[in-house]
């Protein structure tokens, strides 16, 4: 099968110049959100799994929740979407899971949750791929690992009664800043106006049956992994490829998502990083020769505006370094680790992602 790649147009923001460049040069931009911080009008939310507080109803839901592996996989049988919402201390988040057969064997704190239907939060606040938040709890209120969070649910019905159906059940948090930036240096807590972390939300859903009125798994039938942000793979802990939520402290529903900038080098960065990651699986070491590598041959041929190179430090690591060929765009740098981190033109100052 042939491909053809036309050129395209990407504006990078606090440039002048719009950079044209083919396709294959940028990954698709992952799904994005504008959080608003309350203001001193709005009650305080109260976290009882309600999400009947007034702020609440002034924000718009997340798009519904598709397969991990991505939109073009089977839809989920059941609809899943969120909200967000912020002040000074805390990030809070609303869910509303459709669901009709709510059930639960995990009751315990930090039991493996997953193990039944759950709702689970990823955050990265600087974008680096490291050391990021990681929360899930279901029905019950059960885990929440994170000790100094406030959470609540609610169900629209019974629990663990196959004779009685469901409707829903609702997800409310409250994550402290102070905690989800502990390992982010980079990251301000609360954050400022336009800051931008990435984030990601999974929902985990059984098969399961009405036997003599209790439920079951059904057996040899895995679970379904629905996501807010597409992961292109059945795997949660890929922190590059989450989506994107921007804090605003403007008027609810004025502010629009800016695009980083930096994009197109983050995308060349983990093409670098997922072809060296293949190439040490089928060779034992890694190579700075790009034109070994399985990455586009516009990235191979310069056609993207910007200059990838790869270190290879004693064959069994690496840094890949994108330097953009606008001169306004910061560098973008990523390890064999996964560490991702961006800096300015003949500076080593990190800056944000």
């Amino acid at each position: 099968m042939w491909l053809i790649w036309v050129p395209v147009c990407f504006l990078l923001f606090f440039s002048i110049l719009a950079n044209c460049f083919p396709t294959d040069c940028v990954h698709p931009f992952p799904r994005s959100y504008v959080v608003y911080h309350l203001n001193e009008l709005q009650e305080a939310i109260h976290v009882d799994g309600k999400l009947n507080d007034e702020a609440w109803n002034s924000v718009a839901w997340t798009e519904d929740f598709i397969d991990i592996q991505g939109p073009d996989w089977k839809k989920p049988r059941f609809r899943t979407h969120a909200k967000m919402l912020w002040d000074d201390a805390y990030l809070y988040i609303g869910a509303f899971l459709q669901e009709t057969d709510v059930w639960a064997n995990q009751t315990k704190h930090d039991s493996v949750v997953y193990q039944d239907n759950d709702f689970e939060v990823f955050v990265d606040p600087d974008g680096d791929t490291h050391w990021y938040p990681y929360i899930n709890g279901g029905t019950p209120n059960s885990s929440w690992e994170m000790p100094t969070l406030k959470s609540a649910i609610f169900v629209s019905g019974p629990v663990n009664n196959a004779s009685l159906p469901d409707k829903f059940w609702t997800v409310e948090l409250a994550l402290p800043f102070s905690d989800l930036v502990d390992h982010s240096p980079t990251a301000s807590a609360p954050p400022n106006n336009k800051d931008q972390w990435r984030i990601n939300f999974s929902r985990v859903e059984w098969h399961v049956r009405n036997v003599n009125g209790h439920y079951e798994k059904v057996p040899n039938v895995p679970e379904d992994n629905w996501v807010w942000s597409s992961q292109g793979a059945i795997n949660m802990h890929l922190p590059e490829r989450w989506g994107f939520i921007q804090f605003s402290t403007d008027a609810v529903n004025t502010t629009q998502f800016v695009r980083t900038r930096n994009w197109p080098a983050y995308s060349a960065l983990v093409m670098l990083y997922e072809a060296e990651k293949k190439f040490i699986a089928v060779n034992g070491y890694y190579t700075a020769n790009l034109t070994q590598l399985e990455i586009p041959a516009s990235l191979k041929t310069g056609q993207c505006q910007y200059e990838p190179a790869v270190q290879v430090v004693k064959l069994y690591n690496f840094e890949a370094t994108v330097k953009p060929l606008n001169q306004r765009i910061p560098v973008g740098h990523i390890r064999d680790d996964r560490f991702i981190w961006f800096t300015e033109r003949d500076k080593h100052n990190e800056i944000e992602v």
